[in-house]
């Protein structure tokens, strides 16, 4: 099978039926957990897309990297709010490394499905998306303030552009928009930070791009 040679799946199967009948956490370590493997999915497809450019090719691919890099540090973090979660799996992150670095998109899409069901992304509060006007005027605000200098105008000479919010509000599934948000700043280690975010400020956010630029409406 595929799983069982990418990362021995006889060894995995007692903690994903574990984790696949749990709750959804609410702690934010956890969550952050949950949505960087959601952004590592969508990531992975969009890595074995059309239309992408070699530049922009390397660059995601590098982000891939780091997050499987990062992935034992999320977990165990994570799991201070969840103690339940099983630790991290070096043989399920080896072999997404592997599968990453040999340009196997299929087998790091199976793994991070495998880890997606592990440590679920929980959405309460994020989804579905607030779309009364008041929270539509404080999304934009916060656009202004926060958003509109790196996305409103992506560099795509770089090999991780700040993409545009209002395309990807259009094109990506509530989800993963929903992930990416609570990210917050991806892209270069000197621009990474903690999301500051709160839940109603970004269920808002979500509502905001997936309603278009406000000169398209």
């Amino acid at each position: 099978m595929l799983m069982a040679g990418l990362i021995g799946g006889a060894a995995l199967a007692a903690p994903f039926a574990v984790a696949s009948v749990s709750a959804a956490p609410r702690g934010e370590d956890a969550r952050r957990l949950a949505a960087e493997i959601v952004v590592m999915q969508a990531d992975t497809a969009h890595l074995s897309g059309p239309g992408l450019q070699e530049l922009h090719r390397r660059g995601l691919k590098a982000r891939l990297g780091g997050g499987l890099a990062l992935l034992p540090l999320l977990i165990r973090a994570a799991r201070r709010d969840v103690p339940s979660w099983p630790a991290p799996d070096r043989g399920l992150i080896d072999g997404l490394r592997r599968a990453l670095e040999a340009d196997k998109a299929a087998d790091l899409a199976a793994g991070l499905a495998r880890l997606a069901e592990t440590y679920p992304f929980n959405t309460a509060g994020l989804l579905p998306p607030d779309t009364r006007p008041r929270a539509l005027a404080a999304a934009g605000a916060v656009h202004e303030n926060y958003c509109a200098g790196c996305h409103d105008e992506p560099d795509t000479e770089v090999p991780r552009p700040a993409w545009s919010l209002y395309e990807l509000g259009r094109k990506a599934p509530p989800r993963e928009l929903a992930a990416r948000l609570v990210i917050g700043v991806r892209g270069q280690n000197l621009t990474a930070m903690d999301n500051p975010l709160k839940d109603s400020e970004i269920s808002g956010l979500i509502a905001y791009y997936r309603r278009g630029a406000p000169d398209e409406n």
